[in-house]
């Protein structure tokens, strides 16, 4: 996006300001994030910690920076006096010339006043203003990588997008590819915008970058707006359509269920399934003409991760098309279990990763306190970790918190005598 905006007629601001204003109060966040502090390590560096307060009730966020890739910098960690929206989170990144690359924050919700993890119901995160600049010699592109759980459900405008996805294993990228510069941080620009919501999370991860073919550097505002929103052109129409959402079993089967309105006039549910995000296969169809909810099970017992969506078509044969969903290939990976949670001295934690990866296991007192800190290397797969030396620390409860592969898993267990 530009920073710097100049308006050239009086009625045109007071129109722009008009609308803005409208769409602010129509369109508030699910979370606030005002005001951060600076909790531990070094200002814009890796390490470094942030407390944003009461994002909501009772929840404050802790941000970190995982990462920084070469010849990235972030100018300012949350720039809210430069346009766009002060609820939202805004960090101002600067990419040097000939540099793709990004800034790597994982965003965790916890008690307020304490470190404790807490799981929300449901984490929209909307990227504003994705955008760029395009030349034949001399261009730029903006991208937002989202870390993906076992489910999530991603939104954009199917028809207008200015955006390309790019579906992996454990995330999903929308960059921009048309290259064409926005005037501002702003939620009427819905073809530079795209939506990740996370069900039943305590925390995700964002990397926030840029594709500069420049060969200068620069320096841009970006945007996390905490809000769903829907599109003209949206995967979910929002007045027929309300939910979609999945899980797998312990047989490997996938349940997809989802809900519409009462008044919608859909005849049937195609449901479709991708193992790339992009190329779709019906496995089957569902009567809906009359419900308010409707379930399919996938008995394929698939061993790798899969991409849903359905395909909605009303009485008069016109086609719709749902969010996509992401299930992994088990739905055991991410578990945690600690037995036994009536503890001495020592304990086993279980804890099953779908990839080889570093991990922290953690240990807070109830009032909040990190008490004990340990590193460890988890492998794919099950894995079983020994908690020792516990008796040195007073009766009460305690919660262990798993940190891998950016989310943590929280469980509480009771020090006895």
């Amino acid at each position: 996006m530009k920073t710097n905006r100049t308006f050239f007629k009086s009625t045109l601001l007071s129109i722009c300001l008009v609308t803005i204003l409208s769409l602010i109060g129509f369109s508030q966040p699910d979370y606030v994030f005002k005001n951060p502090s600076l909790i531990s390590g070094t200002n814009k560096q890796i390490g470094a910690i942030y407390r944003f307060p009461l994002v909501k009730t009772g929840i404050d966020a802790i941000v970190s920076i995982n990462n920084i890739t070469a010849n990235i910098s972030i100018v300012d960690f949350d720039d809210s006096l430069n346009g766009g929206f002060k609820e939202a989170f805004q960090p101002r990144i600067q990419a040097q010339g000939n540099t793709k690359g990004y800034a790597e924050f994982t965003i965790t919700f916890v008690a307020s006043g304490t470190i404790i993890p807490v799981v929300m119901t449901e984490v929209p995160a909307t990227s504003i203003d994705v955008d760029g600049n395009k030349s034949a010699t001399d261009s730029m592109f903006e991208f937002d990588e989202y870390i993906t759980p076992g489910t999530y459900q991603l939104d954009y405008d199917l028809v207008n997008t200015d955006l390309r996805f790019i579906f992996s294993t454990g995330s999903v990228t929308g960059r921009n590819s048309r290259g064409l510069e926005k005037a501002l941080i702003d939620t009427m620009a819905m073809e530079a915008m795209f939506s990740v919501v996370y069900p039943n999370v305590n925390s995700f991860t964002v990397r926030i970058g840029l594709d500069n073919h420049q060969n200068g550097s620069t320096t841009r505002q970006r945007s996390v707006y905490f809000k769903r929103f829907f599109f003209q052109n949206s995967f979910l129409p929002v007045s027929n359509l309300l939910s979609f959402s999945g899980n797998r079993n312990a047989n490997n089967e996938v349940f997809l269920n989802w809900t519409m309105s009462s008044l919608h006039d859909y005849a049937v549910a195609d449901i479709e399934k991708s193992v790339n995000g992009h190329s779709f296969v019906s496995i089957g169809k569902v009567p809906v003409a009359g419900k308010s909810t409707s379930m399919f099970s996938d008995n394929s017992k698939t061993t790798s991760g899969a991409y849903y969506r359905l395909k909605m078509t009303d009485k008069n044969g016109k086609i719709g098309y749902s969010t996509l969903i992401y299930i992994r290939s088990d739905g055991n990976y991410g578990k945690m279990k600690v037995f036994p949670s009536m503890v001495n001295d020592n304990t086993n934690i279980t804890f099953a990763s779908e990839n080889a990866a570093p991990a922290k296991i953690s240990l807070f007192d109830q009032g909040g306190s990190l008490v004990m800190k340990k590193d460890i290397a988890v492998q794919a797969g099950n894995n079983t970790i020994a908690l020792t030396g516990l008796s040195q620390f007073s009766t009460g409860q305690y919660f262990v918190v798993v940190s891998a592969e950016g989310h943590q898993y929280t469980q509480k267990i009771q020090r006895s005598n």
